[in-house]
Formats: C-alpha cells, structure tokens, sequence
C-alpha cells in the first residue's frame, strides 16, 4: 500500500506487516486505517480490512507531481486494485503502475487544461501490463469503484454519482464489447451455474495479468485444467487497455468514495454516500468498512463482536478484502489557489478502470515554494504533506479557537520557519494545522481576530494565541507528543541557552557585512559557530545530536550562504569543517527539508531586502 508519495506501507500484520503510529496509520487486529490525511486539494481517510490469509488488496494514494517533467501537472493519484487469486498482481501494479505514468515516453503528459492526458494513462497501463507478463504467474483483478458524493442544492442532500463502471460479463453492454471484439468466436461469453463469464471462466473483461487469456504460451501446464481454454487463440481474449472518462469537478462535488468490491458487495452506493456525509471526516474511511462488516455479520445472523474474531483465511467465507479511500474535494482550495489560467472554469478528473486509477489534476501551476516536499521519516517511510496555499486580503478567516491548534506562518519567513521545522520533526502534521499568510497581502482578520501583533508564526492552541518564534519552539517540544529536542544533560542545557542568547548577535553582524560593513566581523562570527560546533563530540550538531538549536539556527545559514556566495564570492564553509558538516547533515532532516525554500528566490530577496548587489 502506498499513501502519498514516497510512500507509506501500511497494512495488517504478515507480509505487508507495518509499525503503528498516527502519521502512517493504525493497526487494529485485522484493521488497518489512517483516520486523516491531507491531499492536493482537501482531506483522506483511509482503511483496509483482511479477508484472505494474504491480503489481496493493494492500494495507493499519491498527491504532487504527476510527471517527472518539473513543468508537468499536479494532482492526486488513487489506485485501488483487487487481486483475486494472490497479491502478486495488485502489487505489482502498486509498485509500478504509477512511475510508469510519471515516466512513460512518447506521450503528451498534458493536455490544453493542463491536465493528464489520456494517452498518458493508456501507455501505463499497457507498460505495466508488458512488464508483469514478462514475470507473470497466474493472477488476476477485480473491479472497484469510485462513488461522487453530490450536493443536490434544491433537495439539500447529497447524492451518489457512480463514476466507473465494472467490466464485469453480467453486463449486457460488456457481453456486446466482448462479442464486437470477438466476432469469430460464439464462446466468448458463456452462461455457466447463472453467471456470465468470459470462456465461461471469468467474469471480467480488463484486466493486468491473467496471462493465460492474454498469450497461448502461458494456457498451459501448471495451470490448473479447469482454468485453460480449450482451443487455441491468436489475440488476446481479456484487454488491458483501461476505459477512460472525464468528468469535470463542481463546487457541488463534495467527496469521491474509493473502495474495492468488498465494499459494494455489502453497501450500496447512496448507504455509503449518507455515511461520509452524516459523519466527521476523521476516521470516515473506518466508518465505512465497519458498516460494511456489520452488513456482512447480519447477513450471516452472527454479532459484528462475533466476526471481529475470526482469523484471517476463514474470514474469506464471510467477507472480502476491504480497501476504501474518501477523498474531500475542498472547493474553495480548488477555486481559489490553483485554477487562475485562462482555462479556469476547466477542473477535470481523469478516471479509469478496470482498476480503478484516479487522477485529479488540480494545480497545474503549484508555485515551486508550494508543492508538495517530504516532511519528518516516520517509522515505516516518508510522509509527503500537501501545503496549503497562502492565506491573503481576500481570504476567509478559519473558524478560530474551534478546538483546532493552527500554526499561523509564512512560507518565506524564517522566525516562522523554525516553528514550522519543530512541528514537522515532532511528527505533528496531523496534529497542527498550518495556516500560511502572506504577508504582502495579509488578511485584515488576521490582526483583528488571531494575532494584535499582526505578526508570524503564532500559535492557536488551547483557546490563547502565542508569538515569539524561539518561545514557540519550546513549548511544542515540551507540550505535544513525539521525540524531545532539547537535552536532559545540564551542561547541554546550559550551552543551548547560551546559543539561544547568542543568535540575534550573530544575525546583526552578518547582514551588517552585506552592505561591506564589518566583513572582518562577519568572519569573526562564522568561527564562532565553528567553535559552538566543537563543543560536544557525541553528533554533528550544536548539542551533539539534533535539538532546537539546529532548529533556531537553520533558517539563517539557509539564506546566508547562498546571498554570501552570490553577493561576495564568500564561502561561509572554507576553513571551517565543522560548519560544513553541519550544513551537510541538517539538509538530510527530512523535517527541515520540507521548509527549505529556493535559494535563488532566497538571493534575490535578500538582495531587494538590503539593497546589495554584487560587490
């Protein structure tokens, strides 16, 4: 399973087996879900539940890039694929479906709205599908299903749009396909025991595996007689080809219901529709599978307790593998940050099957400071958070002291960056929210009903407002969960406030030498860091290991070097190997590196900002 590039592996426990935790989901027996999250454009939850001995489903949730080309679109990506037989296909899908969309060659990767074209999603597939045949072993999909929760304004409810279509042989217009594309053989599709199925073997028609009805060579020995067709055939009786359609995203639009047939088997599309919608979002992907195993225990005259505790394998005979994924369209993010271009009435959403791979392309010019970067390692990987676009003049105030703990920053701001830094490498991500303001345009709200001093960062938390930066990165360290950073050793305590005092010295000799003031001084400066660095041998930072320190630190080398560089040929790292390490390691935090900025917008702001050019 893979949630938001690079990616989560979450499951149950086994082979797909994960540690729990909040940023990468929770296990529960056999349970896996991931209350909240967030994508291009809203909010997610997710969940699975294990039937068989080896769970079957696959699935992944990827927001940012699309492509591998810097100028391609952005969007979010949700597979959900089914695998009937064994893993190995919905895997291997899993793992190479989307880079093929990323990376296929030959194909346009947007189309006029800046959208992901077809012809993209098409060559993936059919690259996908060469590549598994070349290891294939006998596997195959099933359908899924996407649901679009609709708000009907004059009824005020919200209805289900089905989105996909199965390509299942109990559909008339599929038998007609398979016909059309068949003329010559009258057992293209067979009523056998009161099902339609394709040889009278299987009930799908598209399909990524199933070698055996792709290529003659593989209809033979070791696979099992009862699945071989009889006679010899030339071209291939199953497509891999995904059918694909369009739809555009109202501001009615207010969710898409992922979910694989073990979903459906048990709730219909409306049942599942008036859950989320009656629900909190938190946790709605849950709700929704244990709806879905109550139905399944009622069915059976059995307690939902009852079925909870039957192992996996025997589990098969009461229910299916379950994976769903409910994804909030947030219209006023769409409307209001992404789509600004001449084509903005144009919000398109690419959905194909038969393994239900969603694209949804909603800000094809992200502004590079805005996209999506990796924020802290986790137990199991990397957590790709979707930063929301800035806040300003013409923007709606959240619903402050609601209970939620907001940060309120700027993503240019380096007071703010290092609060920022302190909830991502806390692993808070899901815990504060961020608000980012611009400051050049900066809400009248923003003085008026969170922060008087008009300043960033600040933050909400408890009903109060707090400022101050190095203030605020002590109390989430010592306030909210996740590894401490700042030292129990007294010495190291002792040292840190010293650089905490230090700083704003440090900060006014060195921008004092931009303008060729005191550039003795500036060096003088540098050696000092050098020193601080020297002081404890146990790691590469100020404290040895990584601490707030580093923290109130960064934003400001960050910006020194490269401007020094620039300005003055002047390398603040020359002679001093120390700092250069420092420089070297902190860059590999992945919770500071989703808080860098571009650094020649850094030199060219600096520039603006203390009115120097090259010297």
């Amino acid at each position: 399973m893979r949630i938001v590039s690079p990616c989560w592996r979450p499951s149950v426990e086994g082979e797909n087996s994960t540690r729990s935790g909040d940023a990468n989901g929770r296990v529960d027996g056999l349970l896996w879900y991931k209350d909240s999250g967030q994508h291009v454009t809203g909010d997610f939850s997710m969940a699975v539940i294990q039937a068989n001995n080896l769970l079957e489903d696959h699935s992944q949730l990827e927001s940012g890039p699309m492509s591998s080309v810097e100028s391609g679109p952005h969007g979010t990506f949700v597979g959900i694929y089914d695998g009937h037989g064994g893993p190995e296909a919905a895997r291997f899908i899993n793992e190479h479906l989307f880079d093929h969309i990323k990376t296929i060659n030959g194909a346009e990767f947007t189309t006029e709205n800046h959208g992901m074209s077809a012809d993209v999603i098409n060559k993936a597939f059919l690259a996908t599908e060469e590549d598994f045949l070349n290891l294939v072993k006998k596997q195959w999909l099933r359908d899924s299903r996407v649901v679009l929760g609709r708000l009907e304004k004059a009824f005020k409810e919200v209805k289900a749009v089905q989105l996909s279509s199965e390509h299942n042989a109990s559909m008339e217009s599929v038998r007609e396909e398979l016909r059309t594309l068949h003329p010559d053989d009258p057992q293209i599709v067979v009523l056998k025991h009161k099902v339609w199925r394709v040889k009278g073997i299987i009930q799908i028609s598209r399909s990524i595996g199933d070698a055996y009805l792709k290529k003659a060579e593989f209809n033979k020995e070791p696979l099992l007689p009862k699945f071989r067709v009889p006679e010899s055939f030339e071209k291939p009786i199953l497509q891999a080809e995904p059918a694909i359609s369009v739809q555009k995203i109202h501001p009615e639009d207010q969710f898409l219901i992922f979910a694989s047939d073990g979903l459906w088997e048990h709730l219909s599309n409306q049942e599942a529709v008036d859950i989320v919608n009656s629900c909190p979002r938190s946790g709605i992907a849950r709700k929704l599978v244990k709806a879905a195993l109550r139905e399944a225990a009622k069915k059976r005259e059995m307690r939902y307790s009852d079925l909870k505790k039957i192992d996996r394998g025997v589990r098969r005979h009461f229910h299916d593998d379950i994976t769903v994924v409910v994804l909030f369209l947030d219209s006023h993010l769409i409307s209001r940050s992404f789509w600004r271009g001449p084509n903005s009435d144009h919000v398109p959403s690419l959905v194909s099957s038969p393994f239900k791979t969603h694209y949804f392309p909603f800000s094809p010019l992200l502004p590079a400071k805005k996209a999506p970067r990796v924020s802290p390692a986790m137990a199991t990987g990397s957590v790709q958070e979707v930063l929301p676009p800035a806040l300003d003049s013409t923007s709606d105030p959240p619903q402050v002291f609601d209970g939620t703990t907001r940060l309120y920053i700027s993503y240019t701001c380096p007071y703010a960056q290092r609060v920022w830094i302190t909830r991502n490498c806390k692993g808070l991500q899901d815990k504060i929210e961020l608000v980012p303001i611009d400051l050049k345009n900066r809400p009248a709200w923003y003085k008026e009903k969170v922060y008087p001093d008009n300043k960033v960062p600040a933050l909400e938390h408890n009903s109060e407002v707090k400022g101050e930066s190095l203030d605020l990165i002590k109390y989430i360290d010592s306030h909210f969960e996740g590894p401490s950073l700042f030292p129990d050793d007294p010495a190291k305590k002792e040292f840190a406030e010293e650089l905490f005092t230090y700083i704003n010295t440090f900060y006014k000799t060195i921008t004092s030498s931009f303008k060729g003031e005191e550039s003795e001084a500036a060096g003088d400066a540098f050696d000092s860091i050098e020193t601080a660095l020297s002081k404890f041998e146990d790691g590469p930072f100020f404290l040895g290991q990584f601490s707030l320190v580093d923290i109130a630190y960064v934003p400001f080398m960050e910006r020194f070097q490269p401007f020094l560089f620039d300005v003055k040929k002047y390398d603040i790292t020359l002679g001093r190997p120390k700092l250069a390490t420092w420089i070297e390691e902190i860059n590999k935090i992945e919770g500071y590196r989703q808080t860098k900025n571009d650094p020649k917008a850094l030199v060219e702001s600096y520039k603006k900002r203390f009115s120097v050019s090259h010297l």
